[in-house]
C-alpha cells in the first residue's frame, strides 16, 4: 500500500492491483483509524464508503485533504491502474 501524499498525522495511500478495484478511491490513514474516500471524477461526486475507527472530526479533515488534492490523486490512481475509471 504506497503512501501517495501525506499532510499533517494523515496519510492517503492507493493499493496496487488485483487487489484494488474501481471506482478510483484512496484510503485516508491516521492514528485512529481509516476512511476510504472515493475520487470525484466522470459525473461522480466525492463519497466516504468506509470509516474504521477514525473520529468525526478527523473524518471531514480527510475529506477536505483529499478534495483539495482529487485532481492530482486521480492522476496518482490512473498511473498506477492505467486508468481513471
Amino acid at each position: 500500500m504506497p503512501t501517495v501524499l501525506r499532510v499533517g498525522a494523515f496519510r492517503v495511500l492507493i493499493l496496487f492491483p488485483p487487489r484494488e478495484h474501481s471506482p478510483p478511491h484512496v484510503h485516508v490513514v491516521n492514528a485512529d483509524g481509516v476512511a476510504v474516500i472515493y475520487l470525484a471524477g466522470h459525473g461522480r461526486p466525492q463519497r466516504t464508503d468506509r470509516i474504521e475507527g477514525m473520529k468525526s472530526p478527523d473524518v471531514r479533515k480527510a475529506e477536505r485533504i483529499v478534495r483539495e488534492n482529487a485532481a492530482w490523486l486521480l492522476e496518482k490512481w490512473g498511473a498506477i491502474h492505467g486508468n481513471q475509471d
